[in-house]
C-alpha cells in the first residue's frame, strides 16, 4: 500500500470519527457543533446520531405457551443478526408477519400467538409500555 493511499485512509477515518464526535460529544460538551465543511457531513446525518428511544420486541408462543424469538420462524439464514432483520421486516413489511404464520402452522390444530411488546428505554427498559399480540392459526373466525 503507497503512503498516499494509507495517509487518504488515516485522514478519511479520522475526518470520520470527527464527525461522529461532532454531532455527538461536542453538542453535550462544547454546547454546539462545528460546521467540518465536509460533504457527508454537512447536513448533520451521522450514523447513530439519534438512538430509538420506542423498541418493539417481537416474541412468539405455541401452544405450550413458551415464548420464542421472533427469528426462529423465519427459515432464512441470517447468522448474527437474525433477532435484528426480522424485528425490521416486521416492523417494515406489512405482509411479514402473515406470512411467517403462514409458513410457520404445522397442522390444522396448531395455533401460534405473536407477541409484540414496545419498549420505552428512556422511561422503563425492563417493562413494556405497550404490548399486544396476533394469532396465528387455520381455523375459521
Amino acid at each position: 500500500m503507497t503512503k498516499l493511499r494509507r495517509g487518504f485512509i488515516v485522514t478519511w477515518l479520522v475526518l470520520g470519527l470527527a464527525g461522529a464526535l461532532n454531532h455527538t460529544i461536542a453538542d453535550r460538551v462544547f454546547g454546539g457543533t462545528v460546521d467540518l465543511k465536509l460533504p457527508h457531513l454537512q447536513y448533520g446525518y451521522v450514523m447513530f446520531n439519534q438512538n430509538p428511544t420506542r423498541v418493539p420486541v417481537f416474541t412468539f408462543a405455541r401452544g405450550d405457551g413458551e415464548r420464542r424469538d421472533l427469528s426462529d420462524l423465519d427459515p432464512r439464514p441470517a447468522p448474527g443478526y437474525a433477532r435484528a432483520r426480522a424485528t425490521v421486516d416486521a416492523t417494515l413489511a406489512p405482509t411479514y408477519l402473515r406470512d411467517l404464520c403462514n409458513r410457520a402452522l404445522r397442522s390444522a390444530d396448531d395455533e401460534i400467538t405473536i407477541h409484540i411488546d414496545g419498549y420505552d428505554v428512556l422511561v422503563d427498559n425492563q417493562n413494556p409500555a405497550i404490548s399486544s399480540t396476533v394469532k396465528c392459526d387455520v381455523k375459521p373466525r
